[in-house]
This record gives C-alpha cells, sequence and structure tokens, in this order.
C-alpha cells in the first residue's frame, strides 16, 4: 500500500544509473510512489547544479519544496518519512558496520562502476540507449542515441575513466568482491530486510552485472548473488567483448 505523502515526492534521476537505483528501490520498499524525471547523460550535470546545487543525481523534491542531493543522505530522509521498514538496524554495533558498508559502497564502489561502464560504452557505443529503453526522456531516443560518441566522451572525462584507472579498477575488483563477500558472511549484508548498506553495494554491483565481460566475476560470487536477489530487473546491457581481456582478472578469480 502506498504512502500518501509520497505522492508529493520528485525523484530526478539519469537512466541506469546505480545510486537512482538505490533510491528508487528504498522508495519501493517504503512503499512510497513518487513522480520520476528522467534526465539525460551530461546535461543532467547542468539541470542538477542549478536546481540542487550538486551536478550530482539522483536528486529529490519533498512535499515542502525542500531538496536533498545524493543516495544517501536521500535514504536518511526516506527513513525519517516512512520509518518501518527502517533501513538502519536499531542494534548500534551491527548499525555501524551497515553505515560504514554503506559509506564504501557510496564512495568506493560506485565511482568504480561508473568508470567502468563508461569505458565500457566507449567500446561499444550502440549499448547506451538500452539503459534507457524504459525512460522518459525529453526527446526521442532515436536521437539522444546519435548522441552517444558525445556523451561518453564527456562522461569517461568527467568520471576520470581513462583506459589506465578502469584497468586498475579491474584488478581490483576481486579484492572488493572479497570484502562484500565478507560483510555478508558476517550479516552485515543480505539479510532477510534489506538494509541502506544492501541498496547501496547492491546497485552498484548489479550494474557492473550488465556487462558483459565483468558479469561472470561478480555473478560467481555471493555478492552477485545478493545483487541480483535485491534488483531482479536492471535496463541495459554491454555484450562481452568490450573491454579488452587482458584488462580483466584470471578466469579463475571471483569463483567461490
Amino acid at each position: 500500500m502506498l504512502v500518501a505523502v509520497a505522492d508529493r515526492l520528485k525523484l530526478y534521476v539519469v537512466p541506469g544509473s546505480h545510486p537512482c537505483a538505490t533510491v528508487e528501490r528504498a522508495l519501493e520498499l517504503k512503499g512510497l510512489a513518487y513522480e520520476r524525471v528522467d534526465l539525460l547523460p551530461v546535461v543532467h550535470a547542468l539541470h542538477q547544479q542549478l536546481r540542487f546545487g550538486k551536478r550530482t543525481v539522483p536528486g529529490l523534491v519533498l512535499e515542502d519544496g525542500s531538496k536533498v542531493v545524493g543516495s544517501r543522505a536521500i535514504l536518511r530522509v526516506l527513513d525519517g518519512l516512512v520509518p518501518d521498514p527502517p533501513l538502519l538496524p536499531a542494534d548500534e554495533a551491527l548499525r555501524a558496520k551497515v553505515e560504514a558498508a554503506e559509506a564504501w559502497g557510496d564512495a568506493t564502489l560506485q565511482p568504480l562502476a561508473r568508470r567502468v561502464i563508461w569505458a565500457a560504452f566507449a567500446r561499444d557505443h550502440a549499448a547506451l540507449p538500452g539503459y534507457a529503453a524504459e525512460a522518459r526522456l525529453p526527446l526521442p531516443l532515436s536521437v539522444a542515441a546519435r548522441s552517444a560518441p558525445v556523451v561518453v566522451g564527456v562522461e569517461r572525462a568527467l568520471n576520470h575513466a581513462d583506459d589506465e584507472t578502469v584497468r586498475a579498477d579491474l584488478a581490483a575488483l576481486p579484492a572488493h568482491l572479497d570484502r562484500v563477500d565478507g560483510w555478508i558472511a558476517d550479516g552485515v549484508l543480505g539479510g532477510e530486510r534489506p538494509n541502506a548498506a544492501d541498496l547501496q553495494v547492491g546497485a552498484g554491483l548489479r550494474l557492473l552485472t550488465t556487462i558483459g565481460d565483468v558479469a561472470p566475476l561478480v555473478d560467481a560470487r555471493p555478492a552477485g548473488r545478493l545483487a541480483r536477489r535485491l534488483f531482479p530487473r536492471y535496463p541495459g546491457a554491454i555484450p562481452a567483448g568490450a573491454l579488452p581481456a587482458e584488462w580483466l582478472p584470471g578466469a579463475e578469480v571471483g569463483l567461490a
């Protein structure tokens, strides 16, 4: 059952964005209805800067006109609007661990996933429109698709997704997955009721599973199973072969 106050929420997103997916999943868990406004990549930066004072998505406008930007900040606001189910555990020790995992998902995994996918888009421009297939963009998808080379170039520059950095990101991915698997084993992630860290980490991993070259590394792990359980549907796919084979960890890495 949807909560009436949420009829006045307006969420600004970029299609396919993992922090936006984090917030949308939280809204679903809270039973909150909202209006979604889809923004074009690159163009979103100017829009968000003017409306929210920061160039990033997601941004949420509340009933009273107040504005919140960033997935972690928005999740706290949603907990205030609808306390149950809570996105943070009541136990103080567990809550501290969940908040640490959430912060890592925001500060480390989120930009890594963003860099890797823009590097993949650079080698497969045709895959970009698929991430907006269900979006309501302000212009036809076919028109937006023609701008893909420019969009990809600008986003790679904005996100520092150069080849050297992305290759290092992929080399580090198994260790990052070890960390997530450890949190799952310890009960910080993967509980019966999703918490803020589940949503933050799960969305970043789920975005990585849409990249054909990276999906096997993630899906072989408890981390991958968690991501797909929390986000069973995710728009877009980049076929395997977009990223150079020598960038990827060996086939034996990442097996459970």
